[in-house]
């Protein structure tokens, strides 16, 4: 089922009977405004006309639109790389083993090994880590380490005799030969590692994750923007499909009359009263009047298309036009010039977008400056260690036992170092002119917002007195068409009078309609200004393929 046959399910809208006059169709279709006809060449192709409200068009819009669908999904991409790059922020576990042998070669009558010296030595040692990044720029972590060392000397039966009352070969509890050593070892370590200078504080150390939460932010925005351009694009073409329809509507009516007018002279010119030629002027308005509703019907459908266009309803079924349902006629609301102008500057999105970028750019300044600092890093480690025959006994040693090899260690450091180039001025440098060309841009863009609210406001203003001075024109006019109607009967007048009459009447309600819905696209152009578009449909942008 295509989209636009949905949409026409959802609202539960069928093709009404409505007048013929506000129905397009060929010049096929003129003595018959329910009977399909073939399509022609030189009139409008739509057949019927499907009836919706501004509401409907909007949900389905914004459930169609591509643009808001990009910009959801490049909000989750937003907001999920924020979650990560608080990442090096995260305590971080890590372990590790490692296997050593050292061995020396064989023992040869020229190459004699002396006595007590290690002929293999295997070490295994296995780390144990826990540490992170600080917000200071700094980082702590916890040590834990064992190591086995199990050594091989060269011990003979000679020599042990010969070394009496010398210092013997180191005894362990191996289990093994006596030349055999072994030994354990457990150390626990806490380390601190700080800048003094470059890199110093949460500005800089937390840097990448404040422009991943901007970036976030900023997204989420662009997605409220590229509704909102979406809304007011859409109520747009809706006000002018409703000022095409209405001009159809009207240019029908006036044909109508001056089709009345004709058999009403002719009734005349039958009975004598009228001369042969009489019919001429009205004639000749019949061939404008049925001009200018062809031409009508045409933009109508034109503006139809268009609407379907921008709302991403299905364009093939050119056969049925889209006809607006909501009257076109004035609301109730009031606008005050400096009222609008406040509110944009608080939330206009478009504004909104640059100020975010602005506080990236803060951002990158103040790392940029922070580069220009020397590096100055502090050390700071301590640690304690037991030894033993056994890992129990070498754990045993870190709780202080002296009798199982306890010892402990502080380091304490200071690195210095300069950067002798110049490459950290040119990127501050660079940094800044990008934040003071976002000053430009912020400036640039609330002298535009500010000059279209006042012309919106102003617009709005003028257009409720130019709907009453029409309203006014059209009672005028209706009653000079009727005078000059009735003074044709009584022969004080002729068609040609009573043409301009009615001519007079249809400009005026066209200039009404017009006034009407310029006033209406003005409204959806302030409310996109101030930033409250969204909120007037009860329009929520959500995840990608959900919005409400």
């Amino acid at each position: 089922m295509t989209r636009f046959t949905l949409l026409v399910a959802a609202v539960g809208a069928v093709l009404p009977s409505i007048p013929a006059a506000a129905q397009p169709r060929g010049r096929s279709q003129a003595d018959t405004a329910s009977a399909p006809a073939p399509d022609d060449d030189d009139g409008p192709e739509a057949r019927g006309v499907a009836v919706f409200k501004l509401d409907d068009i909007i949900k389905a819009a914004v459930r169609l639109s591509p643009d808001i669908a990009r910009a959801t999904t490049e909000r989750e991409i937003a907001r999920a790389a924020a979650g990560a790059a608080g990442r090096d922020q995260q305590w971080v576990l890590s372990a590790g083993v490692n296997y050593q042998r050292d061995a020396i070669g064989a023992d040869t009558p020229d190459n004699r090994l002396e006595p007590l010296t290690p002929i293999a030595t295997d070490k295994v040692t296995g780390t144990l880590s826990l540490g992170r990044n600080l917000p200071t720029g700094g980082n702590l972590s916890f040590d834990l380490g064992l190591s086995h060392v199990r050594q091989e000397i060269n011990l003979t039966g000679e020599s042990a005799a010969a070394q009496q009352g010398a210092p013997q070969a180191p005894q362990s509890e191996c289990g093994e030969n006596i030349d055999i050593f072994c030994q354990d070892q457990a150390t626990a370590r806490v380390t601190f590692k700080q800048p003094l200078a470059r890199g110093l504080g949460s500005d800089v150390a937390l840097a990448s994750q404040h422009k991943a939460e901007l970036a976030a932010a900023e997204a989420t925005v662009k997605s409220q923007l590229a509704a909102e351009q979406l809304l007011r694009d859409i109520i747009t073409a809706y006000w002018d499909l409703a000022y095409a329809a209405y001009e159809v509507d009207v240019r029908a009516e006036s044909l109508d009359l001056a089709r009345k007018q004709e058999q009403l002279t002719r009734l005349e010119m039958r009975a004598g009263t009228s001369a042969q030629n009489a019919v001429d002027a009205v004639l000749y308005e019949i061939a404008l009047r049925d001009e200018a509703l062809l031409s009508a019907k045409l933009v109508f459908e034109q503006k139809s298309l268009e609407l379907r266009r921008k709302a991403g309803l299905e364009i093939g079924r050119r056969d049925i036009a889209i006809r607006p349902a909501d009257p076109l006629e004035l609301d109730r609301q009031d606008w005050s010039v400096d009222e609008v102008l406040a509110q944009s500057h608080r939330i206009n999105r478009q504004l909104a977008t640059v100020v975010l970028e602005k506080r990236s750019a803060d951002i990158d300044v103040d790392v940029a400056h922070n580069a220009l600092l020397p590096q100055i890093d502090l050390t700071l480690s301590g640690g304690v260690s037991g030894t033993g025959d056994t890992s129990s006994a070498a754990f045993a040693g870190l709780g202080g036992d002296s009798n199982n090899g306890f010892g402990y260690q502080v380091v304490a450091g200071l690195s210095l170092s300069f950067e002798l180039s110049g490459a950290a001025k040119s990127a501050h440098a660079a940094a800044v002119a990008k934040r003071h060309s976002l000053d430009i841009q912020r400036v640039d863009l609330e002298r535009q917002i500010d000059a279209q609210v006042v012309s919106s406001v102003k617009t709005l203003q003028s257009g409720r007195t130019r709907v009453a001075l029409a309203d006014k024109a059209i009672a005028i006019a209706e009653e000079n068409a009727k005078n000059e109607r009735a003074n044709f009967m009584v022969q004080r007048s002729n068609n040609f009078q009573v043409m301009q009459r009615q001519t007079q009447l249809i400009e005026a309600q066209l200039r009404r309609g017009r006034a009407v819905a310029e006033y209406r696209k003005a409204v959806a152009q302030l409310q996109y200004l101030s930033g409250t578009l969204l909120d007037a449909y009860r329009i929520h942008v959500r995840r990608a393929g959900r919005e409400e």
